[in-house]
């Protein structure tokens, strides 16, 4: 009965997938699995890619052990993955706080930008400067708009770019005034960029109140979850109690509980993690205007000013 459950879910799942492969969905293509583990190793530092490795390698080390020690496959496979997935579903606040500092850095950069501008420097030379202090934040996306700005790429592509690299809606904001800027230069950027920084610092110090009213139940789950494991590592000492689990039925009932489980984790994962708001100041792909039509454009609006 079972297995006739499972092979039709199995056909039903590849027939829609195979209708999905032949006629296509309305959504933006995205990378394949291959694609993004390529660019997150490409991303990862050496000490970063030395981490993932040991904890694989603790992983395997502790699935072995375990179904040595209890002959129960699901729970070997239990703690194998728990020793890789549960950092993960304990940790969200990490994208959050990330996300805060890179604000906060933003804000200090803009605030900075405009009292550079009071003092009568240009825009674009303003920007190549401001590699030398930018803050640790967003250094990185600030160096490659400095060198951007330096080797001649246009203002307006070359900060649509660091818009793209600090990928953020509350950055969007202030590009989008930096690029209004450089294509029809007048007064007033100095005070519209103050008044983004204060912006910025306020939405900051919101995030912050935020993250800290999340940090009591985060508390709660981590409780949970240890006092979970504690038990289950003793249950592997004494083999009277995990006797049950070695049956065939045992295992199917303790896949479904620790599916249970960490769907919950998860589940409270995904709701406790930051749902980025949708970007304005990305291109569709649908207009019809390309990005080397924009300098002729920028330049006929100038004249025409």
């Amino acid at each position: 009965m079972l297995a006739g459950i499972l092979c039709g879910l199995m056909t039903t799942t590849g027939v829609v997938s195979l209708a999905v492969a032949l006629a296509g969905t309305t959504a933006p293509r995205r990378p394949g699995p291959f694609q993004r583990w390529q660019a997150l190793r490409a991303r990862g530092s050496a000490g970063e890619r030395a981490r993932r490795l040991a904890l694989g390698a603790a992983a395997a080390a502790v699935a072995t052990g375990v179904w040595l020690a209890s002959g129960v496959f699901v729970a070997a496979a239990a703690a194998g993955l728990a020793v890789v997935g549960v950092p993960w579903l304990l940790a969200p606040a990490k994208s959050a706080t990330a996300r805060i500092a890179r604000l906060d850095a933003l804000s200090e950069w803009t605030q900075r930008l405009a009292d550079i501008l009071r003092l009568g420097k240009g825009l674009e030379q303003a920007m190549i400067d401001s590699r030398a202090w930018a803050p640790e934040a967003i250094a990185g996306p600030v160096a490659a708009l400095s060198d951007r700005l330096r080797f001649g790429v246009p203002p307006d592509q070359a900060l649509r770019t660091f818009a793209d690299e600090l990928a953020d809606v509350t950055a969007d904001k202030t590009v989008a005034a930096l690029v209004l800027s450089s294509q029809f230069s007048g007064p007033g950027l100095a005070a519209s960029l103050e008044a983004l920084a204060a912006s910025t610092r306020e939405e900051v110090a919101t995030y912050r109140r935020i993250e800290a009213d999340r940090a009591k139940p985060r508390t709660t789950v981590r409780w949970m979850v240890a006092i979970t494991l504690t038990v289950f590592a003793a249950g592997l000492l004494n083999p009277g109690y995990t006797a049950p689990y070695a049956t065939p039925l045992g295992q199917l009932v303790l896949a479904v509980v620790v599916c249970a489980f960490t769907g919950v984790l998860a589940w409270m994962r995904s709701m406790a993690a930051h749902r980025p708001v949708p970007r304005f100041l990305v291109q569709d792909p649908r207009s019809v205007v390309t990005s080397a039509s924009r300098p002729e454009t920028a330049g006929s609006g100038g004249g025409a000013e």
